[in-house]
């Protein structure tokens, strides 16, 4: 008998290691060495090898291959079945080959066929893209299946041969390998191309690195991203990922990613070569500050900023800037292209200069990298205008403008560059600069309500709105889409207003007059924006922010430190007429945490039949940060900020309904 148990047993592992036999052989390998390994517990699919091989061919060349491995755990895990690639299109991007196979658990082998590999263009989220995104979805992939997919591309990016790749996903990770290397052809010579490999962000998520001869990475047992965790920073600002770059001394996009100095001088260059300075008829050329403020006023107005993704044509070499003023539109590079052109008409040099917003932030101790999402320009002063957006570096004193952002005054800066550190790019190399802390345009709002309910609870009010900032974005909002946009933008995204509620726009301010906060008047009726509950009335929260939400399963450790951005600052005034006789719940009531601060004072006056209400809610966004090792204390720190404000909130906006 346990000769025939021996003998089953080994006819069963024969049987497996064939069924695995159907797979490309070096994704069969990989199946049969982890065959006796435990998947990872609550894990919907399981990485079992994830592998990139980047090579650089010359001329600017990278050919890159993937091989990948994937069981399939549960139901969930079938979203692994879908294998993209994502690229500049055009001659940037090229995929040469795309496979795949799907090994079922009874032994079926479905394997992809060219018609299920789609290629989408126009696939960015910008307003004009050439972004591609290339994928196949293997079929008929269940519990239990084991799915391969092999890749190669080649790329030949506008911004010279580098790449960066992330390392976690949303499932755990066996095995984890990159390796880099240099392919030469019967006509290269890459012997004096320089190989960079750089790990970011890897100590908090993967302490022990395999460094392999001949630039190879190999990571082990990786675990998957947090799930359901937010109030967290952006995330490639945290997250590990390796970069590299091909330093080939014969290509300038590729050698100059050693020095900054190098970038700089060569996005000067582009600018210089694209600065067509014809003056445009309608606008009237005027020296110094009052011919910028004309410039930068005309450019609001007459000018739309269209969000161009990097395509591989033009990279980050901008459109000759009297073309931008003939069409009248232009992406970051080309509004600042024209902006320059114009103001060395008034007699003012300019400069571009690279930012990162809405991204991590670019370090200027960091080495060279194409970190940059943006494009403004630096003014040069000879003296200063008293303006916040100046700045004073070893090479002069320059003014930053974003000429992408017509509803911010000229001199001061939105706040995408928040705490940013900007690349002044001059013709004689690379000047960082810190963007003051004063440039940034501060949010804020200034809300007067006045109203008057009736028994059944219903609330009719005049509400004042006035913005400075983009706190409530109804300046963007208007600029876009006029009274429409702002009617839409309140009633649903900001008022709570239900469907059989109305709110009309009486009064709408110029969006590009910057010289005051922007103002708009509405007249709202809400069905029951004073409610009655039990003995009291609530009041509908208008201009009083919602509590925080939850950031983190109770009982599950925090992975991800916690981050909060400070949103600006807001008061609200309202004087309310209702029937009866009624008290606030909450006549003074204060609170700081460090998320947020807040003051609250409330009286009622009481008439002939009716009682006048007047509060005034005073609040203040702050930033706040609890680190990775502090994460813990910070995720506490947020639930009792929540339960504060909601209790607070709640009682705030109930009046208790005297006899």
């Amino acid at each position: 008998m346990p000769r025939i148990l021996i003998l089953l047993c080994l006819s069963l592992t024969l049987q497996a290691s064939d069924f695995r036999a159907k797979l490309p052989a070096w994704a069969s390998i990989v199946a049969v060495a982890s065959a006796n390994e435990a998947a990872p517990s609550d894990a919907d699919a399981w990485v079992l090898l994830d592998r990139t091989e980047i090579a650089y061919t010359g001329n600017g060349e990278i050919r890159q291959r993937r091989f990948r491995l994937v069981q399939i755990l549960t139901d969930r895990g079938r979203n692994q079945a879908t294998f993209s690639l994502r690229g500049l299109g055009g001659k940037a991007n090229k995929v040469k080959n795309l496979k795949g196979w799907n090994l079922r658990p009874d032994g079926e082998m479905v394997k992809v066929d060219r018609d299920d590999v789609v290629t989408i263009h126009d696939a960015g989220s910008a307003e004009f893209s050439t972004e591609t995104l290339t994928g196949v979805t293997l079929d008929r992939v269940r519990p239990g299946s084991l799915i391969a997919f092999e890749s190669l591309e080649s790329i030949m990016s506008p911004l010279g041969p580098v790449a960066q790749e992330g390392i976690l996903e949303s499932v755990p990770v066996r095995r984890w390998e990159l390796e880099v290397a240099k392919k030469e052809g019967w006509f290269t010579d890459l012997k004096s191309v320089q190989v960079v490999m750089e790990k970011h962000h890897f100590s908090h998520w993967i302490p022990h690195v395999e460094e392999l001869p001949g630039a190879r990475l190999v990571l082990s047992n990786l675990p998957a991203l947090p799930r359901d965790e937010g109030g967290h920073p952006d995330l490639q600002s945290i997250l590990p990922s390796v970069r590299v770059r091909f330093l080939d001394p014969a290509l300038e996009t590729a050698r100059m990613w050693g020095d900054w100095d190098a970038v700089a001088k060569w996005a000067a260059g582009n600018y210089r070569e694209k600065l067509a300075s014809a003056p445009v008829p309608e606008l009237k050329a005027e020296p110094g500050l009052q011919g910028l403020r004309t410039l930068h006023s005309w450019m609001g107005r007459a000018l739309t900023y269209k969000q161009i993704y990097l395509t591989p044509e033009r990279g980050w070499v901008p459109e000759v800037s009297n073309e931008v003023g003939r069409k009248r539109y232009g992406d970051c590079k080309d509004l600042s292209c024209f902006l320059i052109a114009q103001a060395a008409l008034c007699g003012v040099q300019g400069h571009p200069v690279l930012a990162a917003i809405s991204a991590p932030k670019a370090d200027p101790a960091s080495t060279p990298f194409p970190v940059f999402n943006h494009v403004i320009a630096a003014l040069r002063l000879p003296e200063t205008l008293g303006l916040p957006a100046e700045v004073e570096t070893p090479r002069g004193r320059f003014l930053l403008v974003d000429p992408t952002d017509p509803l911010t005054p000229l001199g001061m800066l939105n706040e995408g560059h928040k705490g940013r550190h900007v690349l002044i790019c001059l013709d004689s190399g690379a000047q960082w600069a810190a963007v003051p802390d004063a440039a940034i345009q501060p949010s804020r709002l200034e809300l007067e309500l006045v109203g008057e309910t009736a028994f059944d609870g219903a609330l009719t009010a005049t509400l004042q709105i006035d913005e400075t900032g983009n706190a409530w974005s109804l300046r963007s909002y208007a600029k876009a889409m006029g009274s429409k946009g702002v009617q839409e933008r309140l009633s649903r995204d900001l008022l709570e207003l239900p469907p059989t509620g109305n709110l009309v726009v009486q009064h709408l301010g110029d969006p590009l007059d910057l010289s005051k906060p922007f103002r708009v008047s509405v007249k709202i009726d809400h069905p029951q924006g004073f409610r009655r509950n039990g003995g009291e009335h609530e009041l509908v929260g208008w201009g009083i922010p919602a509590p925080r939400r939850l950031i983190q399963k109770s009982g599950v450790p925090r992975r991800y430190p916690v981050h909060s951005n400070a949103f600006g600052e807001r008061v609200l005034r309202a004087r309310l007429r209702v029937p009866g006789q009624v008290r606030p719940l909450v006549s003074e009531r204060s609170g700081e945490s460090p998320f947020a601060a807040y003051a609250w004072r409330a009286e009622a006056a009481a008439g002939a039949g009716e009682t006048v209400v007047s509060f005034q809610f005073d609040h203040r966004w702050k930033a706040a940060d609890f680190g990775f090792e502090q994460r813990e204390a910070g995720v506490q720190a947020w639930k009792k900020d929540r339960t504060q404000f909601k209790d607070f909130r709640e009682e705030a906006l109930a009046f208790k309904v005297l006899p």
